[in-house]
């Protein structure tokens, strides 16, 4: 549910979230060896493909932009990984204000490749593991030719399957890890976010 205010690109989003606890620790979470978040399981909240948000209420207010809107929302584990599954996400597209510009998806038919994780810092102490997670949309990777490659500091990889991913073996510094969805002839599929660009991400001593 989106309430714009009048005036504003303040917007109140209610999600009707049941059977899952919202700040609760996932329990695997220790034995998952990567980053967890101490204010437990949460929202990914990713507009226009932006770097995702977390929330930990259902209830939250957000900026958008003046025009055309792409929103994805999934429940993520503790540890930031999304669930998988139309039950667990909500993917809509919408204007705000009187702007046309923006991203456009039609969300029931576009084969779309959402980017979330890795993001941000990660210490050193968090362990080896950073988990590589992004959403899809419409496409089942394997099928067709379909698949996701991530290129992560210039080496490229093929991702044939749906589900969150581990790098490791990374030294302390900045990287950088780019997605794009790809057809059977490794082809970019068409879309506003099939190509993520070049992501950072920092890990630091402790």
């Amino acid at each position: 549910e989106m309430n714009p205010a009048d005036g504003s690109n303040s917007v109140n989003f209610k999600f009707d979230v049941q059977n899952y606890a919202l700040g609760a620790q996932t329990g695997d979470a220790p034995d998952r060896g990567c980053a967890n978040s101490a204010k437990g399981q949460h929202i990914h909240f990713i507009l226009n493909n932006a770097p995702y948000k977390a929330h930990y209420q259902a209830d939250l207010n957000e900026e958008v932009s003046d025009g055309n809107n792409v929103l994805l929302a999934f429940l993520s584990r503790s540890y930031h990984e999304s669930i998988k599954g139309s039950q667990a996400a909500v993917v809509t597209s919408f204007r705000s204000g009187d702007g046309t510009g923006g991203p456009r998806i039609d969300p029931s038919k576009d084969m779309t490749l959402f980017y979330s994780r890795p993001k941000g810092s990660y210490k050193s102490s968090d362990g080896d593991k950073i988990l590589l997670d992004f959403y899809l949309l419409n496409c089942e990777l394997g099928q067709l030719g379909h698949k996701v490659k991530a290129t992560i500091n210039d080496e490229d990889f093929i991702l044939n399957a749906w589900k969150a991913y581990f790098v490791e073996g990374l030294d302390i510094g900045t990287h950088k890890i780019r997605l794009q969805l790809l057809d059977e002839n490794d082809e970019l599929i068409p879309g506003p976010f099939n190509d993520s660009g070049n992501r950072e991400f920092t890990i630091t001593a402790d």
